[in-house]
């Protein structure tokens, strides 16, 4: 891109945009230049369309004038997704967040991209209503941006992922012309699933504008058991357990000893230090009664488990929540370590799941590099992360070796390099340990014809 073809670039979109839609400023761009990876790439303009012909004109002007355009929402993502890294203009749907429909009689919800995610749970607990899927960064995420990252949350072991809720679509292809794909049916076969296509496509084939979402009637009731273990094996051995009783959880969440030991000493949290794995499980439903004889039932299987230390059934809400901050809180208390990190996002069968978690343990040979794992029990999803002293570049190159082999490990265990961050920059060097053959050049030839300009979301994915 030319300095010649920016300036261009951006004459045109002033015939169609107000100023204030509009950002070259350099401080108030740089609020458009990093994401939860905390990498920073400066854009050269940020655009925040208020509509989808203003997306489409957007795209036309980036076609003519090859300009790369990067699609961004709330930026917390951890692969890197919306980072503009190769310049050129993001664009923001800050300006568009409206919650277009709540159709209570079909049970579907219409929303622009930029709706934040915990608003529609908000609307539609409201009217009795919930969209499973609701990933920990609620309240800053943007549906537009889950969508793209077709993201997984806690109770994807029991409602799916949000590609099992997306019923239809509007998008603007990179030459700016835009298509409509499904709508408010249970049922649609009639040609390719573009749909699916599209979710998980990380904004590197369109640009998506309005979606239509399937819901469900919101769970009257939950309980949530909590079981400390003092064996991994033994975690694994409950994992199946529990679903083996016919009961299946609507979360089911696990953290080792470093994850349990740093949110104890961030929180002040009496928790059991000395324990392997911190088990979560929350069962829901419609009945009182029932939603609490099953989990009267898993508390009991728990604590008939090998290697269950302790359990407890939450006695109320609060409790509940309590035992979920310790959850929510696992990140946040390791960055507050201030150490330099790597993360992962890693996925495998789920009775395997304690043993790639014993497999790290493993791999641990230095005081100064820890590696603390937690993740998605139920689903089997592990988030890694690698700790390492900042500016100490033999630590560094120690931390992607480390990677490497955690990702060369999962390969080997049946699983995938992402479950639910998505590919982005950080996982992209490492796709080829995964997919082999023509599987890469298929999804590129499927990028080219989407996008035969590589203009849309550059630098993502693939090399």
């Amino acid at each position: 891109m030319t300095i010649m073809s920016i300036e261009g670039f951006l004459r045109e979109i002033g015939e169609f945009l107000r100023e204030d839609q509009i950002v070259t400023d350099r401080e108030y761009l740089s609020h458009f230049a990093y994401d939860a990876t905390e990498r920073q790439y400066m854009p050269q303009t940020a655009l925040l369309p208020e509509n989808a012909e203003e997306v489409s004109r957007i795209m036309r002007c980036s076609n003519d004038h090859d300009v790369p355009v990067t699609p961004q929402g709330g930026r917390t993502g951890l692969s890197g997704g919306a980072l503009p890294v190769e310049g050129g203009a993001v664009m923001s749907f800050t300006r568009l967040n409206r919650i277009i429909e709540i159709d209570e009689e079909n049970m579907f919800a219409t929303v622009e991209p930029g709706v934040i995610s915990n608003d529609l749970q908000i609307e539609l607990a409201r009217k009795g209503l919930f969209f499973p899927p609701d990933p920990s960064s609620t309240v800053d995420s943007t549906l537009g941006g889950n969508v793209a990252e077709n993201a997984g949350y806690t109770r994807a072991v029991k409602y799916g992922v949000t590609r099992d809720y997306v019923r239809g679509l509007e998008a603007v292809l990179p030459g700016g012309e835009a298509i409509t794909l499904g709508g408010k049916t249970v049922k649609n076969v009639a040609g390719y699933d573009l749909i699916s296509l599209l979710v998980g496509s990380e904004g590197t084939l369109a640009v998506i504008t309005k979606m239509i979402f399937r819901l469900l009637p919101r769970p009257r009731v939950r309980r949530t058991i909590i079981a400390y273990l003092d064996d991994l094996v033994s975690a694994a051995d409950l994992i199946v357990a529990v679903f083996r009783s016919g009961i299946i959880p609507c979360a089911m969440e696990l953290m080792d000893n470093i994850a349990i030991n740093t949110v104890a000493d961030h929180l002040g949290a009496p928790l059991a230090r000395d324990a392997a794995a911190l088990v979560l499980i929350e069962i829901d439903g419609q009945s009182e009664g029932e939603t609490h004889r099953e989990a009267l039932e898993i508390a009991a299987l728990c604590r008939g488990s090998g290697g269950v230390t302790y359990t407890a059934l939450a006695t109320d809400d609060a409790e509940a929540e309590r035992f979920w901050m310790f959850r929510r809180e696992v990140l946040p208390s390791l960055k507050a370590l201030k150490k330099d990190h790597i993360e992962a996002d890693v996925v495998v069968p789920r009775y395997s799941l304690p043993f790639l978690v014993k497999f790290i343990r493993g791999l641990e040979h230095s005081d100064a590099i820890k590696i603390a794992t937690y993740g998605h029990a139920g689903d089997g999803n592990l988030h890694v992360t690698i700790l390492h002293r900042r500016r100490n570049f033999a630590e560094l190159d120690e931390a992607y070796r480390l990677l490497e082999v955690i990702y060369r490990e999962t390969v080997n265990m049946g699983g995938s390099l992402t479950g639910e961050h998505g590919v982005g920059l950080t996982v992209m060097d490492y796709l080829p340990l995964q997919m082999r053959g023509e599987t890469i050049p298929l999804m590129k030839r499927v990028k080219a014809a989407f996008d035969p300009k590589g203009l849309l979301n550059p630098g993502k994915i693939f090399r």
